[in-house]
């Protein structure tokens, strides 16, 4: 098993977008928007008890047809979602998001959310360790963006070195190493 010696803690959002479970779906919607984000943590006296994605809202919600400015969003949220303790390693967090399908994975410290991990949280701090999601995408016309093979930045595999990263096989490497 392969580690990279950077816990969640370091990578997470320490901040992650938080609503209470009585908050309208409505006002979440409102709330994404003016955050920018794509998910809401429900929580309340800062106890984890769901999270709303996108996806929730128009699966849960658009598609249903609900009244979003009377429909709590504890109604549509997914409940009890799977959690991280801000100690594990970044690629032990990517193999649990990659098994359970999870885009974003709340961290929670003695009971208490303290961030999210996202998998852009991870990339930006571990572009390497894209492999181990790559293989979970359904890529619509993957041969046409195959051939696109654009460039990262992040930290070489071979050297360690920060800078302008290129695929090569499977792992992504600086100008000097990629030679």
């Amino acid at each position: 098993m392969i580690k990279t010696g950077i816990k969640i803690l370091d990578a997470m959002t320490k901040s992650p977008v938080m609503v209470g479970p009585d908050e309208t779906v409505y006002n979440c919607v409102k709330k994404m928007i003016k955050e920018e984000v794509g998910s809401l943590i429900i929580a309340e006296d800062g106890k984890l008890l769901g999270i709303v994605t996108e996806k929730d809202l128009l699966v849960k919600v658009l598609a249903r047809n609900l009244d979003i400015k009377n429909t709590v969003v504890s109604k549509v949220m997914s409940k009890k979602p799977i959690h991280a303790d801000p100690e594990l390693d970044l690629y032990d967090a990517m193999i649990l998001m990659n098994r359970e399908e999870l885009r974003r994975l709340p961290i929670v410290d003695k009971g208490i959310i303290v961030g999210l991990l996202t998998y852009k949280d991870v990339l930006t701090i571990q572009p390497s360790l894209y492999d181990l999601r790559e293989g979970q995408f359904n890529i619509r016309e993957s041969e046409r963006k195959s051939m696109l093979n654009g460039d990262l930045e992040g930290t070489c595999v071979s050297c360690s070195s920060y800078g302008p990263l290129k695929k090569v096989g499977k792992a992504w490497l600086c100008e000097s190493c990629k030679r």
